[in-house]
């Protein structure tokens, strides 16, 4: 039997009528980020945690899913493209019996290179088929075929939203390193949200939760409560979403509006893309509509104290707390440039709400209070 039902309508999933797009602390599995690579784990029958490494990342691993299917096995999500990378997920299948050529499927959650950098090269070797979301099948072409037009695009980005000129490059250029750890692979099947995918015992449905990603996905099992969340929700930090030239208008809105979506599924296990697997999916959502609430007031308050005084997105970041431990200062540049992006997410949010102003003057685009705030 296929890995694959028909589709069904996003509709008809029981805890949302239509997608919404463009507590406590959960418990335990958790041991905390910056540990070495977790060990390989069947955390449910027939559903193993195998976690990559992510070498020069300070997220330490990605973990990656093996889901025993009626005709092999399906792979969700695969590490980026590098040769430890691929050796330890030799490993992971080796001690379980398994060869590369015996995963038949793979699907990505997002084309992040921590999610899909290694996709080409297992394809390659296994020749497994490949499905990720539509609108991320979009954007391969601009961040991995055409990747200096997008640098180009990015640093005129950059420079319209106040980055100085002595650091444009700096920040432009931080995630070059990223992109180079992908080998492309275009899917062989596309996807809206609402499939069902059938893996032996496990029926996932295909939830479509834009933000971090545009065609972020998660896989739910509404039978035996599982939620493989990708980087949607992960347990102890909160995922990057982030406003530049290759995402939707309003990304942040997006993501709000998906989180509360998955904050209603009746999942007892989520599976996160990095970090422990954990339990309490209603209160982590609850967290992070919580920490993002923040954000949006501290935007407002930086602004507020120097009424009718408007800045760049550039200057608001640098003045928005970003660590406990370092300034903004100690940012290199690809941690400063995701800093402008997050914010801009927050800031556009805003604006989008009547909260800020935003001008268009002397080569750059800088926001201010709304009068009526």
């Amino acid at each position: 039997m296929s890995a694959w039902e028909s589709s069904v309508s996003y509709a008809a999933l029981p805890v949302s009528e239509s997608p919404t797009v463009l507590g406590k602390v959960p418990q335990a599995f958790s041991s905390g980020p910056g540990q070495a690579l977790p060990e390989r784990a069947e955390l449910m029958p027939g559903i193993w945690r195998l976690p990559l490494p992510l070498r020069d990342s300070p997220l330490g691993h990605v973990n990656t899913y093996l889901v025993r299917t009626d005709d092999g096995y399906l792979l969700v999500d695969c590490g980026w493209d590098t040769a430890d990378t691929l050796r330890a997920l030799e490993g992971h299948l080796r001690a379980l019996d398994i060869r590369l050529p015996d995963v038949r499927h793979l699907v990505i959650t997002h084309i992040h290179p921590d999610h899909y950098g290694l996709a080409g090269r297992l394809r390659e070797i296994s020749s497994a088929d490949l499905s990720f979301h539509r609108l991320e099948r979009l954007y391969i072409e601009s961040r991995y075929v055409d990747a200096d037009e997008l640098l180009s695009e990015m640093r005129e980005w950059l420079r319209l939203n106040g980055t100085p000129p002595d650091e444009l490059d700096r920040l432009n250029r931080g995630s070059v390193s990223m992109m180079e750890r992908v080998q492309i692979a275009f899917p062989d099947r596309t996807l809206d949200g609402g499939e069902e995918i059938t893996c032996g015992r496990y029926a996932f449905r295909v939830i479509w939760t834009p933000g971090h990603s545009a065609g972020h996905i998660c896989l739910y099992d509404a039978r035996n409560k599982v939620l493989l969340s990708g980087d949607h929700v992960l347990p102890h930090i909160t995922p990057s979403v982030g406003l530049h030239v290759r995402t939707t208008s309003n990304p942040l809105a997006d993501y709000l509006d998906s989180l509360q979506l998955i904050g209603r599924l009746e999942a007892e296990l989520v599976l996160p893309g990095h970090g422990e697997p954990f339990r309490g999916l209603p209160a982590r959502t609850d967290e992070l509509l919580a920490h993002h609430q923040r954000r949006l007031d501290e935007v407002i308050e930086l602004l507020s104290r120097r009424p009718g005084v408007a800045l760049s997105g550039y200057e608001i970041t640098a003045r928005m707390r970003w660590s406990r431990r370092r300034t903004w200062d100690d940012l290199s540049g690809f941690e400063r440039r995701m800093a402008v992006t997050e914010a801009l997410a927050h800031i556009e949010l805003l604006h989008a709400r009547g909260k800020l102003q935003k001008r268009y003057g002397d080569g750059e685009i800088t926001y201010l209070v709304s009068e009526l705030e």
